[in-house]
């Protein structure tokens, strides 16, 4: 059954695209959407700001897709493929991303409240200033991340602030083994602790970081993290 679906922008109703889909009779509004998204993403439609809000994309291939600024808000993205892809600014609160690739992803700005990423690959993503409150972090990968001025409170992450060079240290866990971003860095807790003590041992600044790594391995162990 053909049906025509309009894709709108998210403040001002305008339609960006519109989309002859073919879909089994009763199909959910949702997969509709998803549908029409699909085919947009094809034909290289301008999607930044679109209200993509509650569209089925579960396992999609939205590697490299501009969706800055757009709605994906209790959408059901999980499994889906998003590195590389634009979306800063995007709204992807209380979405299903478990499972989800955003490897080198732009996610700075990123609402992601509540959002279930557990599972959810966050390799060298940029999450600079993101919104992770809430969000469920649990066996995502977030290896080489950029966490700066990012939300953190209630998300599966133990944020230890800023150093007094202007460093932010996060503790996560990847495989039972509680990890340290610290900039470009990205050791175990055992590999930061040699590390630092290698470079920085016996100076103030070296001394702060051990404080620092001794604060997020004791939260961890409170949180049952590790």
């Amino acid at each position: 059954m053909e049906e025509k679906i309009e894709i709108k922008k998210r403040l001002t109703g305008e339609v960006i695209f519109s989309a002859s889909i073919d879909c089994e009779p009763g199909a959910l509004p949702s997969v509709k959407l998803g549908l029409a998204v699909m085919l947009a993403i094809k034909s290289r439609a301008y999607l930044s700001r679109a209200d993509l809000s509650g569209a089925d994309l579960s396992g999609a291939d939205l590697s490299g897709a501009d969706l800055s600024g757009a709605d994906l808000s209790r959408a059901d993205l999980s499994g889906a493929n998003f590195s590389g892809a634009n979306l800063s600014g995007a709204n992807l609160s209380r979405a299903d991303l478990s499972g989800a690739n955003f490897s080198g992803a732009n996610l700075s700005g990123a609402n992601l409240s509540g959002a279930d990423l557990s599972g959810a690959d966050l390799s060298r993503a940029y999450l600079n200033g993101a919104n992770l409150s809430g969000a469920d972090l649990s066996r995502a990968n977030l290896s080489r991340a950029n966490l700066s001025r990012a939300n953190l409170s209630s998300a599966n992450l133990v944020d230890g602030g800023q150093r007094s060079d202007g460093y932010r240290f996060i503790g996560w866990v990847k495989d039972s083994i509680l990890q340290i971003l610290a900039g470009c860095r990205d050791f175990s807790i055992i590999e930061a602790r040699a590390h630092w003590l290698a470079t920085r041992g016996g100076t103030p600044l070296g001394d702060e970081t051990i404080c620092i790594l001794d604060h997020i391995e004791a939260v961890a162990k409170i949180r049952k993290l590790i």
